[in-house]
């Protein structure tokens, strides 16, 4: 696991651009708690701050490694997917463009969109086509 300890000033320039845009928005995601405001340096508050801001890039990189297996999954089983936003709480402007946007074999639009992004991806079940009603339902049917 990485450490604040370790490298107090630990740079991540994709972090800095999505917390400046959040901000600017005045919306943060639930997964940005203790990181909209970087504190002062060489204070206690600094270094929890740097272990919730490492948390968090270790966090994106396993989301970044799965996202693909995941999309595979789908795709081997021929089964089509859609992106999901799990969270309730306030929109997300990076998010909610594509929630509950089916997606393809490309990774273009895949979750997660920004550190601490809380899309998924979810299976679209869809009938089968010219399905017969089972038997139980055809009597039922007939019963009424």
């Amino acid at each position: 696991m990485l450490s604040a300890d370790a490298n107090p000033d630990f740079a991540w320039p994709d972090f800095d651009r999505w917390q400046a845009f959040f901000a600017a928005d005045g919306t943060f995601p639930a997964g940005w708690d203790g990181l909209h405001v970087a504190p002062s340096a060489q204070t206690p508050e600094a270094a929890v701050y740097q272990q919730r801001k490492l948390t968090l890039f270790s966090e994106w990189l396993d989301m970044l490694a799965h996202r693909s297996t995941v999309l595979a999954h789908y795709a081997r089983q021929g089964i089509r997917a859609r992106i999901e936003r799990q969270h309730a709480g306030p929109a997300c402007p990076a998010c909610d463009p594509f929630n509950a946007r089916e997606v393809g074999p490309g990774l273009d639009a895949v979750p997660p969109f920004h550190p601490g992004c809380r899309c998924v991806l979810v299976a679209v079940h869809t009938p089968p086509a010219n399905r017969r009603p089972r038997a139980y339902a055809r009597s039922r049917a007939r019963a009424r």
